[in-house]
């Protein structure tokens, strides 16, 4: 068959109230735009998170007890989890929060089997066996139980997922009355928000815009939270975070609109500043928004890059330009990033061309300026990201702890800038960087870069070296980047093209320990066979690699296979004359390979165009010979170059296998059943198989206790059926899409989900 493709900070003093207010909104941190830019913020005050009920839960066992992490109350157990302690209980609590998002609105039946996997992802065989035994109340008992899987899309310092409707295209934090949010705008127009502390919703969603949110700042009204938002309809809008409600909403002069938005305080005033297409960055107080009074405007040409930060103790705007839209040179970075004094208006002047006066610093180790009012604790640590034109530069700096660091970025190179003394600080990290947000992490300066397919890296400013292992996880492009202090845990928090939101301790150290995890991005195609008597696993990967496992998950078997120089999108293993054979194709070439399992030697290479049909779907075999599938079910025989068989009366195929001595179609359109179909005659072989919820993305037929079955994926859920019945026999949850099946000759079913792979036996 073919498958598809703890160090801790002094304790802080509590701020004085009186200014919490003007403080808290120098906490907002920005994100990023669907176009490539980001605005987020970092904040830095401790967040209580304790209470007597955890301490008994602690104190107990129950962090460790399978049924109640089966049976509990979601909510509680993620609350209890925040005093797990020693190597039992944090697993436990790693194994929790891994699916945190799926335990929330599931039943215990789905907790059950997705728990149970994800212990199995961290290596811990007796937890899943243990998990998978707890009883459950349903109809009837899925057939399948985790055997083994690997963890490579794992990250032990991950405390909550908060998944949304559609792409994070902007993301900040706020921090109110010692209380930490996380705010997400989304590709869909809708704003969400949930507390940091807790990982639980604040509120309903809010529909802000008709269309993406493209840019988002946050502040602090009259003590209530507020998130400043700006999207394609031209006007931007002031929200109510926890009512959800309007509080004012503005456009710019004229047929201008705002393309990028900070936040910062003039004169203990909470104001929003916005760069417009007019070439016109406007500075508005947020407290008269609703009379239309004009705004303070700086006439600073084209800006493709805006962030805040505060110099001298003066609130500032930072902000990058070239004369054209396309004529910054990509390589050198050779951009002009000019500050200008929000007050007045007036420029401070370009970076490189040195400063008036000598900046003196406290810490000449760091070049860190500290507040002379502050006692380094109880200020908070504030971070403005913002996205640039044309996705090709970014600008971040660091608010509110008055660090004078700006991170600035082209498709080549991230460069390090002092903002006191307007010089470049070490050599460029050559590195391509989608997003990115500065902090000061235990009194250094760290920056968190994003890359468009790959972990978020932890930097050192002061050394350009790693101070963190990655931050691993996301299934797809990291759009958005912020970091926050709770409960003295410095915290970041990602958003991306998965359509999730996710927050990690970055005082947490990785200790994830599993399988398969050769890889060196995402796992992009799985199948299995037997070779010399042994059932193998293949898996090709972004990295234009195919690796070879044993199927018990021990080993990988020799050196990948090599040749393909792109990402490898198809695999398919068959028997040709006896021998065992595999064809790889990768995804953008489409060159396929074919190669001989026993003696590891290529057989031959040839392009996809000389298979005649360019819509390939999949390969498979049939009678020993290799054949091309298309979306709609025309099978062209390879070696006869001619089609063969009948179309089926369904698009949407997914595989062509050998069941009961029949060659058969699986196919599956959109929500459609999914049906079986004889290649030779093109007619149906089972009762359309139905109960599925979403759209089936990859199928498989097997063998299960003797009777034939069908098993399809559809988003992160597999189903089984009696094929010559059509009963539904089980489902399996999965927390991530379903990009893969296979079931396996022994009869254990292989599933490729998100970046990982899982091996499930039948339930005895």
């Amino acid at each position: 068959m073919v498958v598809r493709s703890t160090n801790s900070r002094p304790e802080q003093k509590p701020p004085d109230t009186a200014r919490q207010s003007g403080r808290s909104f120098n906490r907002c941190a920005r994100a990023v735009d669907e176009g490539g830019v980001v605005r987020m913020p970092v904040m830095s005050r401790e967040l209580s998170s304790s209470g007597p009920d955890r301490e008994v839960a602690a104190a107990d066992g129950r962090l460790t007890d399978p049924d109640r992490l089966v049976h509990g109350n979601p909510e509680q157990v993620l609350a209890d989890l925040e005093h797990a302690a020693g190597p039992e209980e944090t697993l436990a609590a790693a194994v929790y929060r891994t699916s945190g998002h799926v335990h929330r609105d599931a039943g215990a039946g789905v907790r059950r089997q997705v728990l149970a996997l994800d212990a199995a992802r961290y290596a811990n065989r007796e937890l899943a066996r243990n998990i998978a035994r707890v009883a459950v109340r349903q109809e009837t008992d899925d057939p399948w139980v985790v055997q083994w899987a690997t963890g490579s899309d794992l990250d032990s310092r991950l405390r909550y997922a908060l998944p949304v409707p559609a792409k994070v295209s902007a993301l900040a934090t706020v921090v109110v009355e010692g209380r930490g949010l996380a705010v997400a705008g989304c590709g869909d127009g809708t704003l969400h928000t949930w507390d940091l502390d807790t990982g639980s919703r604040l509120g309903e969603a809010v529909s802000a815009h008709t269309g993406a949110v493209h840019t988002l700042a946050t502040a602090v009204l009259d003590g209530r939270p507020v998130a400043v938002t700006a999207g394609s309809d031209r006007t931007f809008r002031v929200w109510d975070l926890a009512r959800g409600e309007l509080v004012g909403a503005r456009s710019a002069d004229g047929d201008s609109w705002v393309k990028s938005l900070a936040a910062g305080l003039v004169e203990g005033r909470p104001v929003v500043v916005g760069a417009c297409v007019d070439d016109v960055v406007r500075v508005w107080d947020l407290a008269t928004l609703s009379q239309h009074c004009e705004p303070l405007t700086i006439r600073a040409g084209f800006v493709s890059a805006l962030a805040t930060a505060v110099l001298d103790g003066r609130p500032v705007a930072v902000t990058s330009h070239s004369t054209e839209l396309a004529a910054t040179d990509l390589i050198t970075g050779e951009e002009t990033v000019r500050v200008w004094d929000l007050s007045t208006g007036r420029e401070f002047g370009a970076l490189g061309e040195g400063p008036d006066e000598p900046a003196a610093f406290a810490d000449e180790a760091y070049d860190r300026t500290v507040d002379s009012g502050s006692d380094g604790y109880g200020e908070a640590r504030h971070c403005d990201t913002l996205e640039i034109n044309a996705q090709a530069h970014f600008l971040v700096t660091d608010q509110a702890s008055e660090c004078p660091m700006a991170v600035s970025a082209n498709a080549y190179e991230v460069h390090v800038w002092n903002l006191a003394t307007r010089e470049q600080v070490g050599d460029p990290i050559a590195t391509f960087v989608e997003t990115a947000a500065v902090s000061m992490l235990h009194d250094r300066p760290a920056a968190l870069l994003a890359s468009a397919h790959g972990p978020v890296e932890v930097w050192d400013l002061s050394t350009h070296r790693q101070l963190r292992p990655p931050l691993t996880g996301h299934e797809a492009a990291v759009r958005g980047v912020a970091t926050a202090v709770v409960d003295r845990r410095h915290l970041a928090i990602t958003g991306g093209d998965d359509q999730s939101v996710r927050i990690f301790d970055l005082d947490g150290e990785k200790q994830t320990d599993s399988w398969l995890t050769g890889h060196g991005g995402s796992v992009t195609a799985v199948t299995t066979a037997v070779v010399d008597g042994s059932c193998v696993i293949f898996t090709g990967g972004s990295d234009a690699r195919v690796r070879i496992w044993d199927l018990d998950g021990k080993e990988q078997f020799g050196e990948p296979l090599p040749g393909h120089t792109m990402a490898v999108d198809l695999l398919t293993a068959v028997t040709v004359d006896g021998r065992p054979t595999l064809l790889t194709r990768d995804d953008r070439r489409k060159t396929v390979r074919i190669w001989d399992l026993s003696t590891r030697q290529e057989l031959h290479g040839r392009s996809t165009s000389e298979y005649t049909s360019p819509s390939i779907e999949f390969f498979a075999a049939v009678d020993d010979r290799f054949v091309a599938v298309t979306e709609e079910g025309r099978v062209w025989d390879l070696t006869a170059s001619q089609w063969i068989g009948v179309q089926p009366r369904q698009r949407g195929a997914l595989a062509l296998e050998t069941l009961e001595g029949r060659n058969v179609i699986l196919t599956s359109h959109r929500t459609e059943g999914v049906h079986l179909w004889d290649l030779a005659t093109g007619e149906p072989l089972a009762p359309p198989l139905t109960g599925h919820t979403s759209e089936v993305r990859a199928g498989a037929t097997g063998t299960l206790d003797g009777r034939p079955v069908v098993v399809a994926g559809g988003d992160r859920t597999v189903w089984t059926w009696d094929a010559s019945t059509g009963q539904q026999l089980g489902a399996y949850a999965f927390p991530s899409r379903i990009r893969a099946l296979r079931v396996a000759p022994d009869g254990r079913l292989v599933v490729g989900f998100g970046a990982d792979i899982a091996v499930l036996t039948h339930r005895r």
